[in-house]
C-alpha cells in the first residue's frame, strides 16, 4: 500500500514560488533537505520523491515548515548518519565456517 502525498494546488505552488522574496533559491535548497529528511519517516518511505519533493516547497514556501524545524532536522540527520558510519567497519569480515552435517 503507498501513501500518496498532494501538494493542495499545483498551481498555487507555482504562484507561490513565482512571487517569492529574494531567498527563494537559499529556500528551495533548504526544501530539499526538508524532503531528504521526509523520507527517512516511516510514513513517506513509500512516497516517489517527486511527490516528497512538492512537499516540501510548499511547506517551507507558504511558511508551514519553519527554518529552525528544518536545522534541527538536518542537525539530527546528520547526527544519524555519523552514528551508521562509525559502526561500519572498512574490515572485511570474517567467513564464516559453516559445519557440515
Amino acid at each position: 500500500m503507498t501513501t500518496h502525498v498532494k501538494v493542495e494546488k499545483e498551481a498555487d505552488l507555482e504562484k507561490l514560488i513565482s512571487d517569492y522574496g529574494p531567498s527563494k533559491y537559499l529556500d528551495i535548497v533548504r526544501a530539499m533537505q526538508w524532503a531528504r529528511h521526509l523520507r527517512r519517516q516511516e510514513e513517506y518511505r513509500n512516497v516517489p520523491m517527486a511527490e516528497l519533493i512538492d512537499r516540501a516547497l510548499f511547506d517551507v514556501v507558504s511558511g508551514k515548515i519553519k527554518i529552525a524545524e528544518i536545522e534541527a532536522a538536518v542537525t539530527a540527520d546528520q547526527a544519524l548518519e555519523e552514528k551508521l558510519f562509525s559502526k561500519r567497519s572498512d574490515e572485511p569480515r570474517k567467513p564464516r565456517v559453516v559445519k557440515e552435517l
